[in-house]
């Protein structure tokens, strides 16, 4: 699961929400030279036949595969950390907490927003006065809802 709770001293609870990740960047590394390796083998035997126009190709193709990887391996590491404190709910993105949002705990308003389109997934929404934050927008529907019940329940 992407939601990882804590509980701390200072704080009531912590929850830190990271998108699902099925591989680590080391081993990205390594799909992406096996693959390289396998079209560098592929083309070396082509241009060896006297197709040497293969060579561009593949040199394009390796470097759509490594920009997409690169893109896709910075999108996962992003995270957003919801704070419930006493009085308090934060919530910031990334390691900087500086750039946070906080809002009146005993205000608090958690909703589940329905898509405009049914295959959207929903929106999860906290705020109050006017003010309002999209929470785990990366996560799945169930995990949103889920995250929900929880956030709820912690308010409480």
């Amino acid at each position: 699961m992407a939601v990882k709770e804590t509980h701390s001293a200072g704080l009531e609870t912590t929850y830190i929400l990271r998108p699902n990740r099925s591989l680590k960047t080391g081993q990205v590394c390594l799909a992406t030279g096996v693959i390289g390796a396998a079209l560098l083998g592929v083309t070396l035997y082509f241009s060896m036949q006297g197709a040497w126009m293969v060579i561009p190709f593949t040199g394009l193709e390796l470097a759509v595969l490594v920009s997409a990887l690169y893109m896709q391996c910075k999108w996962s590491q992003q995270q957003q950390i919801l704070e419930i404190g006493e009085t308090t709910v934060r919530t910031s993105k990334g390691e900087a907490s500086d750039q946070g949002v906080s809002f009146p705990k005993g205000w608090l308003k958690v909703a589940l927003i329905d898509a405009p389109c049914s295959w959207h997934p929903k929106k999860l929404i906290i705020g109050s006065h006017g003010r309002y934050v999209e929470i785990g927008a990366f996560l799945e529907e169930s995990e949103r809802e889920r995250l929900a019940l929880r956030i709820r329940s912690a308010l409480q």
